[in-house]
């Protein structure tokens, strides 16, 4: 009789830990500086509290997710635009730097606007396909909302036996770095950063430049990799 109870207990155990198991990844900050000319500017970066403590949560098929951003992509981007502008200062508020001495020919300010992945199971291959979607806010040196552009980078790493939580972390990297490559070479070329960068007299790039090995997204060999949509380039602006 004992027996029995102890079979049917581990059953039920059995059966509650393959109900639900979990993946939760810490991203890491592994964004090079890009190798592109630096301008003779300061610049201001707002990381609101949402954006820094930024934690992708769901579930999906009995598994729940725990996808941590915020951190790795505050490193990332402060690395990113200290290779781009020769001072970086971290603000309070984006609208109330008026008073900032030295001025600031400009101010931005990041916000996520998505995080998704697919598994081999939603796209019947071998592989995971992560996307990221951030949102940049600019504001002028007196705080005025002036434009907002979108940057989506896209990642892909395929699938290991019996890991799951590998695969997506270097997918989720090559995704940031895909992302941060698109802001290095897109955001100068944007009328609104090139109009206030030239009214702080500061030279702008004539086209923009060509990310670096470091920062290039890798081929794609099987197509997985899914597209930026036709009508819709990686920065655009005005935003909302």
């Amino acid at each position: 009789m004992i027996s029995i109870q102890r079979a049917a207990l581990t059953a039920l155990c059995l059966g509650m830990l393959g109900a639900c198991s979990s993946t939760r990844l810490d991203t890491r900050a592994q964004l090079p500086p890009p190798l592109v000319e630096q301008l003779p500017v300061r610049v201001g970066i707002y990381y609101p509290k949402e954006f820094r403590e930024y934690v992708h949560r769901e579930t999906r098929a009995k598994v729940d997710y725990e996808v941590n951003l915020g951190p790795a992509h505050v490193t990332n981007l402060d690395w990113l635009l200290k290779a781009m502008f020769r001072d970086v200062v971290h603000v309070d508020d984006p609208t109330r730097v008026a008073s900032v001495v030295p001025p600031l020919t400009l101010v931005l300010e990041p916000k996520f606007e998505e995080f998704s992945f697919l598994t081999p199971k939603d796209v019947a291959g071998e592989a995971y396909i992560v996307t990221i979607r951030y949102l940049l806010t600019l504001y002028d040196g007196s705080g005025a909302r002036v434009d907002s552009f979108a940057f989506t980078g896209y990642g892909r790493e395929k699938a290991h036996a019996l890991a799951t939580k590998e695969p997506l972390a270097i997918a989720t990297q090559r995704a940031m770095r895909d992302a941060g490559a698109k802001v290095a070479v897109e955001l100068t070329d944007q009328e609104s950063v090139r109009l206030l960068l030239l009214g702080a007299g500061s030279p702008v790039p004539a086209s923009p430049p060509q990310p670096p090995e470091t920062l290039r997204p890798e081929p794609v060999q099987d197509g997985e990799r899914p597209p930026a949509p036709a009508d819709e380039p990686s920065a655009s602006g005005p935003g909302v």
